[in-house]
């Protein structure tokens, strides 16, 4: 019996040996996501099989919660103890070198599997890693090479927002996305519940909220647009939508709890907030209702008794610290011809109108604030002096990419349109699902830095989110594709520090990913393997005559759509799927512009390509004409050229030019259409 203890003893040593000197390319072959940020590699494997024995030194609430999640696992284990040395899987609570809550410590060896953790979360978070390192050869059997892992992650939010309220998904979807999501180590679950496309809550002091505003005419919003937007109740023929009961939020709250993830809640308002006023027209402004506002009225005092009663059912379903108000978008216009409006600037003394969004948000945080919650909003409560305790969700570029909330001092989670928006096109748009606006590749997504640069407090830069908004995103399938593999992405920022995040890397384990999601989880995700990439004409220099000449701007370009200024348009690049970023140029229907020769040139050819994403409002020109001249007074007309869109057509790139022999020093390109939203996008003025 001694020697069989010493020999155990020695080998034991001997696999502590060569884990250690163990290299670290071995990692390529674990399929580990989100990269851990030590890890060394060993010899040997334990077999977890139906004789494992688990111990714990958890406690109390956070035993129970690991109890509760052993128990959705194929798993079994018995009961083991402290003592126990073979075949044993001990997750204990022991202070490490961090304080992080969720760092772990994993070490395998042949005989147990030892994890250890600050807090609950962080063994969590190393069962997720021994899961991810494990090969299973039966449901309920695996072999977890040997290896040390010392983890903790970068940032405190590692999200995922749904969007449940253009198109509606049941509760076992949602809990099957949390198992998934947790499986990657992202611990938040943004829910927007609310929107113009449906209520989908139970409330119970506002019944009429999910009678009336749960479904909807059409499922398809294009069509439910044409329909004038009718909300239906359920039994209405046709209807679509749904809504959660307050017992489905329970049994979601507690499975989200148990994995380790926090639910934040998002009621949309002051705007989109159609649904509200179809259920309850009385919270419209004067003269407004729901087929002409998606407002509510801040002059209404009934507003504000709505918005704090709902608020009140909402913290009592959702135990987070933060509740999301939204405050994006909201029609400010419609507030300045309203008598109760205008009665609320007098008596509280503001000045201008869109200065009634700023008083709606801050009693909302004050309110929320005095129920101990925090308020989040997307960056446009910026707008305005509000509470430096409020937590911003920075989606909007030109707001500096979270930088002025940071200079203001508030707590910011990047969530930027560029790289976090999922429900744009993932690949070549010509033959992907339908998306919105542009193109942000799985490598785009992992390139992102969400830490700005600058002089401001970097603790106040909480951590990243990505974000699957639904217009376009009509079934289960076409969620998960366009999910994954960008949110395994978003969990790899969010995770890992930025030094060791390596793309090839991370995309051969990626690739593993998406098998083990599609043959083990019967998910659908965004087939990698045949991804075909970026436009191959904006790889590379187009041969252009006005490379780096002048543009003079007779009407000016759209600031949200910049690209590289004013050199965008001639310097020699084509743009990509993206119509966002420094390639295409936006112009709010009247692109007007010259181009300097600097000397008489003879020219054969002028020519320029528009983006046409109709969902996304990048429209096409509906006339163009294309002039010379040589004194930049007097031109003479080349071409003249109407377009008709169509709008079955969901993406295209299109080019219009015109072809001769001609000889002049300026060249002016004025392509018109009459909007009030939207843009006509080009990327370059290409001259031969």
């Amino acid at each position: 019996m001694e020697k069989h203890i010493i020999s155990n003893n020695i080998f034991r040593a001997i696999c502590q040996i060569l884990i250690l000197f163990c290299p670290m390319s071995e990692l390529q072959a674990q399929n580990i996501i989100p990269k851990p940020n030590n890890i060394v590699m060993g010899s040997g494997q334990f077999e977890l099989n139906s004789q494992t024995k688990l111990y714990t030194n958890l406690k109390g609430q956070e035993k129970l919660l690991m109890d509760k999640y052993l128990q959705t696992l194929p798993f079994h284990f018995t009961t083991g103890k402290a003592k126990d040395k073979a075949n044993v899987i001990k997750l204990l609570i022991e202070p490490l070198q961090t304080q992080n809550q969720e760092a772990y410590q994993l070490s395998v060896t042949p005989e147990e599997v030892i994890i250890k953790g600050n807090a609950g979360a962080g063994l969590f978070y190393g069962l997720q890693t021994m899961t991810q390192l494990g090969v299973s050869h039966t449901p309920s059997t695996m072999n977890i090479p040997c290896a040390i892992v010392n983890d903790e992650p970068r940032f405190v939010h590692r999200g995922y927002m749904l969007d449940v309220s253009r198109h509606f998904f049941d509760k076992n979807f949602i809990i099957k996305m949390l198992d998934i999501l947790s499986f990657y180590k992202i611990n938040t679950f943004h829910w927007h519940l609310v929107d113009t496309g449906g209520w989908r809550i139970q409330i119970d002091k506002y019944p009429k909220l999910t009678e009336l505003a749960a479904y909807r005419s059409f499922s398809d919003l294009n069509d439910w647009w044409t329909d004038h937007n009718r909300f239906c109740k359920k039994d209405s023929i046709g209807a679509y939508g749904g809504f959660y009961t307050k017992q489905d939020i329970k049994e979601i709250v507690a499975y989200a709890t148990a994995h380790h993830i926090n639910i934040i809640p998002e009621i949309d308002m002051p705007g989109h907030s159609r649904d509200v006023l179809w259920a309850y027209p009385e919270l419209a402004c004067q003269d407004k209702n729901a087929n002409n506002s998606n407002e509510l009225c801040i002059g209404n005092e009934k507003t504000f008794r709505f918005c704090e009663d709902v608020l009140i059912e909402i913290m009592e379903l959702f135990p987070s610290k933060y509740i999301h108000i939204g405050g994006d978008e909201a029609n400010r216009n419609i507030w300045k011809d309203c008598s109760l409006c205008k009665k609320r600037m007098e008596e509280e003394h503001i000045t201008k109108v869109a200065d009634l969004q700023s008083y709606f948000t801050n009693r909302m945080e004050k309110f929320l604030a005095k129920h101990g919650r925090t308020m989040i909003g997307w960056d446009e409560i910026l707008d305005g002096d509000i509470s430096q305790n409020a937590v911003v969700m920075s989606w909007r570029e030109e707001v500096d990419g979270g930088g002025e909330a940071l200079r203001k001092g508030h707590r910011v989670i990047m969530s930027p349109t560029s790289h976090c928006y999922l429900d744009y096109y993932q690949d070549c748009p010509y033959f992907e699902p339908q998306g919105l606006l542009g193109y942000i590749p799985l490598k785009k997504v992992y390139n992102f830095e969400p830490m700005p640069t600058g002089n401001f407090d970097q603790s106040l830069v909480l951590g990243i989110q990505g974000n699957l908004w639904t217009e376009h995103v009509p079934t289960i399938n076409n969620a998960e594709y366009k999910t994954f593999p960008r949110m395994q992405a978003i969990a790899e920022i969010g995770w890992t520090q930025p030094e060791l995040k390596d793309y090839d890397n991370f995309r051969t384990r990626a690739l593993s990913a998406m098998d083990y999601l599609k043959e083990k989880k019967n998910l659908h995700p965004f087939n990698l393997r045949t991804e075909i990439g970026p436009r191959m004409e904006s790889l590379q220099p187009c041969t252009n005559l006005a490379k780096g000449k002048k543009v003079n701007y007779l009407a000016p370009y759209d600031p949200s759509f910049a690209g590289s200024k004013e050199a965008t348009l001639t310097d020699g690049w084509l743009g990509d799927w993206n119509g966002n970023g420094d390639r295409w140029q936006g112009f709010v229907g009247n692109m007007d512009v010259v181009i300097d020769m600097e000397t008489p040139t003879e020219i054969q050819a002028i020519g320029s390509s528009f983006l046409f994403v109709p969902t996304g409002g990048q429209y096409l020109p509906d006339s163009i004409e294309i002039s010379i001249s040589n004194d930049g007074k007097t031109y003479k007309t080349l071409k003249k050229i109407s377009v008709t869109s169509d709008y079955s057509i969901l993406f295209h790139i299109y080019t219009f030019a015109w072809a001769g022999q001609e000889k002049a020093r300026y060249i002016r390109y004025h392509a018109t259409k009459p909007i009030t939203w939207g843009d006509i996008l080009c990327d370059e003025i290409i001259i031969k």
